[in-house]
């Protein structure tokens, strides 16, 4: 159904051969896969991302599904991709929310073609992220990515993921802001990781040092209670309980919850 409405669009503006984006010319059948992936891209990204509607993932990724990422490495399976959503970005309890931004002028669709017929689309272009913590929102990462949508049975099933040439919107050195000596001090600890093991943070003259196994980094305040990397799109969210204490710290990358680190007593 959704796909029916997508091309009763298309043929609305199908009748114009100029894309007065970039003043090109294009047929109306690569017109009107632009406009049918743009659609996709709001569905996956807008909606599934941004809103945790994620019952459009069921939708739009192929059974044969494959993500490459590259800091985070390589998904193959639809299943394990959704439930990762799910239990991360998705997460009900989670404290801090993410958002994606396409950034205006970047999308790029080129139809694939047999023999003249239409059987895919690369799709590229460059979003930005963004995280917010008790109502502040900071600048997160941004990157390129392409998409490989593969058309069957007259629907639009997004079949492989690069993500890639991730990096920081801007040094979150500049960024960073002045926290209390106190709040400071309440984070000096021992942790231990799941997958990193043993992590201790201690105090630098402005900010707080990492130590985690091959790891060794200050990292800067972007709110009172999340710290960034400077060179890397990692963040480190410290949680308290109901009395204030520290109990943990949360690591993200790319907005993507990689990490949970408890705090030793």
């Amino acid at each position: 159904m959704t796909q029916f409405i997508y091309i009763l669009i298309s043929l609305a503006v199908a009748s114009f051969d100029v894309d007065d984006s970039n003043n090109t010319i294009v047929s109306h059948s690569e017109q009107d896969v632009y406009i049918i992936l743009k659609a996709n891209d709001s569905l996956l990204f807008e909606r599934s991302f941004n809103k945790c509607e994620t019952q459009y993932l069921n939708q739009l990724i192929a059974e044969d599904f494959e993500f490459y990422h590259d800091i985070s490495g390589v998904e193959t399976s639809k299943e394990a991709f959704i439930k990762s959503m799910k239990n991360g970005i998705c997460n009900p309890d989670n404290t801090t929310k993410s958002r994606r931004e396409l950034v205006p002028g970047t999308l790029e669709v080129f139809p694939l073609k047999n023999n003249g017929k239409i059987y895919g689309a690369l799709q590229n272009g460059v979003h930005k992220f963004y995280e917010t913590t008790n109502g502040e929102e900071v600048a997160g990462s941004i990157a390129k990515f392409s998409h490989l949508w593969i058309l069957e049975d007259d629907e639009w099933l997004l079949q492989r993921v690069i993500s890639y040439d991730h990096k920081l919107q801007s040094n979150n050195q500049n960024d960073s802001i002045k926290v209390s000596e106190a709040i400071l001090d309440s984070y000096v600890g021992k942790y231990e990781a799941k997958s990193t093991g043993l992590v201790i943070i201690s105090r630098t003259e402005t900010g707080l040092h990492l130590n985690a196994g091959g790891m060794n980094t200050d990292i800067n305040a972007i709110s009172e209670t999340v710290f960034a990397h400077n060179q890397a799109p990692l963040t480190f969210e410290f949680v308290k309980d109901a009395s204030d204490n520290i109990t943990k710290f949360i690591v993200r990358e790319n907005n993507i919850i990689v990490e949970e680190a408890i705090k030793k007593q």
